[in-house]
Formats: structure tokens, sequence, C-alpha cells
């Protein structure tokens, strides 16, 4: 886990907390090894858990996920940044990322429609994707609860991220193919996601 969030857990009796840098790497096998890498999110996790002093005490990231020859990455929570030009011409080309693409229209509050520097949109989520030099998307972070404003139009709230994913799927290099939606709870192996 990211520095300064490994207290939560020690306290919860788990036995095996490492907690990361950025850029740093562990080792769980010799499969397996997992990178902390940056993400464009803030992080409210401290050993104060609402309130003043609360935001930024601890690091947030994404994880690129190693196992013996597929590369996974897995955004976590984040916005759009040059960073994922850097992390694709680092650790590119990736299998699959796993990428938000919910929770971006916050304009009531930002005054801006469809952006967050928290949340990437479906088209943002689309970039990062391909700045990473992901082969296969799988969207997350939408169809269970709105979180923003998103969905104002006629492709409904729960389906407005998705259906943008898709529309726009060729304009990033990506075919309809490469993008995989999964339902709530859906169970797909690796080896099938990657065909």
């Amino acid at each position: 886990m990211p520095l300064n969030n490994g207290s939560y857990f020690k306290k919860n009796n788990f036995k095996d907390v490492n907690e990361l840098d950025w850029f740093d790497k562990v080792e769980i096998n010799e499969d397996l090894t997992i990178t902390l890498v940056p993400s464009q999110h803030w992080n409210k996790r401290s050993a104060l858990p609402f309130g003043p002093g609360a935001t930024d005490k601890a690091l947030w990231g994404s994880f690129l996920i190693e196992y013996k020859d597929i590369k996974l990455f897995f955004a976590c929570d984040t916005g759009y940044s040059n960073i994922y030009k850097m992390m694709g011409d680092k650790y590119g080309p990736i299998d699959i990322i796993f990428i938000n693409s919910g929770a971006y229209n916050f304009d009531a509050i930002t005054g801006k429609k469809d952006f967050s520097i928290f949340h990437t949109n479906p088209e943002e989520a689309l970039k990062v994707s391909k700045d990473i030099k992901a082969k296969k998307v799988i969207p997350m972070h939408y169809g269970s609860f709105l979180l923003g404003l998103e969905g104002q139009n006629s492709d409904g709230p729960i389906n407005e991220p998705r259906n943008r994913l898709l529309n726009n799927a060729q304009k990033f290099g990506f075919e309809k193919k490469d993008i995989h939606l999964m339902n709530i709870g859906q169970i797909s192996l690796i080896k099938n996601l990657l065909n």
C-alpha cells in the first residue's frame, strides 16, 4: 500500500504490511511483483479520520501488477495527467488497464462540465489507456451509484460512461472489442480478457 496507509491494517492485525513510495516495487513471489506508481488524486487517509489535517497525510497511487509475462495496471482513482505518457514509456505496453470512468461531472461545484482533476471522464480514461500503451481497457467506477452529475442526457446516468467509452474508443486507437465491460460481481479469467 502507499506510504502512511499501513497503520490501519496493522491496527487490524494484518501481519505482512508493505508501505511503498512511488516507483517502489515489492516481489510477492518469483512470478508476481507489484509496483506503486503515481496517480492524479488526493488521499484523505491519516491518523485523523476526518476534518482538518486528514487530507494528504498519506500517499495515493496506482498499481502496476506484473504476473509472469502479463502486465496489469490498476489506476485506482485518478484524473488525467501527463504522468501516464511517462509511465507508458517506462512500463508499456500494458496488457490490461483498469481505469475509472465515472464520477467526473461536478459542474455545480466547479463550473466545468465533464471535468474533475481527480476522476477521468470516459474520453480521458481512453486517453490514459492510450498514453500508458494499454492493449485492453476495463472501465470501473461507474454503473452502481451516482457520485457525480454525469448522465444528464439521453443515455441516462448509469449508462453514460459505458456508452461514451464505446462510442469514442476508435478515436483513441481502440476497437470496441478492446473495451471489456463487466457487470458488478462478474468474474473473468485474465487469459479470456487478453483475447
